[in-house]
């Protein structure tokens, strides 16, 4: 699943825009208190496969479980055409259990293989930072964590920036704990700063503009000299001899962990299908 450019759909918005873009994918939010959240419901549900049939993957955020809200809302998004949940305000690992077994339950009564649906952490307060690491370890299907630059800021005080050094350990925890634990790292809240937040080691970010879809997708594109490296793991990897576990390439080890990173590049790469 590509993820370099994720374009957050605002209600009302025309989605013809949204379409018609480049956009490796697409996020809908349930969290809107302005709307009845029955009508919410009912509209996203009909949006998910508009944006499937694009050929975008669909990302939907959903309410906290403490909210009392997140059984109504997985019941009216969980779809075989939905690739991932978003848990915002996720401060520890039993938020994140407690979702995923909800999202169990639809897609097993659906028909769909447990665990196709992936899951996000979002990263927005102090606490849910601390426990990152245990967060992402909580369930096999979560696939990397989020980091909610904005609300991370005004939880711990901090006025808020696009790439300075005020939340330089919050973007460092995310990427490290995200790679530590094979998932990716996004970014929200950085539309300005993507090729730093690039720089910074995010796979991606979530926009609010389609004119910057294209920065997003170049800048999150591995360069050429990052494809090349990963594609020569690939190729030691699957050259090693029958029964070593891992192979050698230029003095390091390339194991199986190594190797799923550089496939992650691979699919990344602007000619990735």
């Amino acid at each position: 699943m590509r993820l370099r450019s994720i374009l957050r759909v605002h209600p009302g918005e025309l989605l013809d825009s949204v379409l018609e873009s480049d956009a490796d994918a697409t996020l809908l939010s349930l969290t809107d208190e302005s709307q009845p959240i029955a009508e919410l419901r009912a509209s996203t549900n009909e949006t998910i496969g508009r944006i499937a049939e694009a050929g975008k993957n669909v990302l939907v955020v959903v309410n906290h479980p403490r909210t009392q809200l997140t059984r109504g809302d997985l019941d009216a998004v969980t779809d075989a055409k939905l690739d991932a949940v978003l848990l915002p305000h996720c401060t520890e690992p039993q938020d994140v259990r407690d979702t995923a077994v909800l999202l169990r339950e639809f897609e097993q009564a659906r028909g769909i293989e447990p665990g196709q649906i992936a899951l996000f952490p979002i990263v927005d307060t102090a606490r849910g930072l601390l426990c990152a690491s245990e967060s992402l370890a909580a369930v096999p299907r979560t696939a990397g964590l989020i980091l909610s630059s904005e609300a991370f800021a005004r939880d711990v005080g901090a006025r808020f920036e696009e790439s300075g050094p005020r939340l330089a350990y919050a973007r460092g925890n995310v990427i490290t704990v995200a790679a530590a634990h094979e998932g990716v790292a996004l970014i929200d809240g950085s539309s300005l700063a993507l090729r730093d937040m690039a720089n910074y080691g995010f796979s991606g970010a979530i926009l609010d503009d389609v004119r910057l879809v294209s920065v997003a997708n170049d800048v999150f594109t591995p360069t050429a000299t990052v494809l090349k490296h990963a594609r020569a793991d690939i190729e030691a990897y699957e050259s090693r001899l029958k029964g070593d576990w891992v192979a050698r390439r230029n003095g390091r080890v390339v194991d199986a962990a190594r190797v799923r990173q550089a496939l992650r590049a691979v699919q990344r790469s602007s000619d990735a299908s």
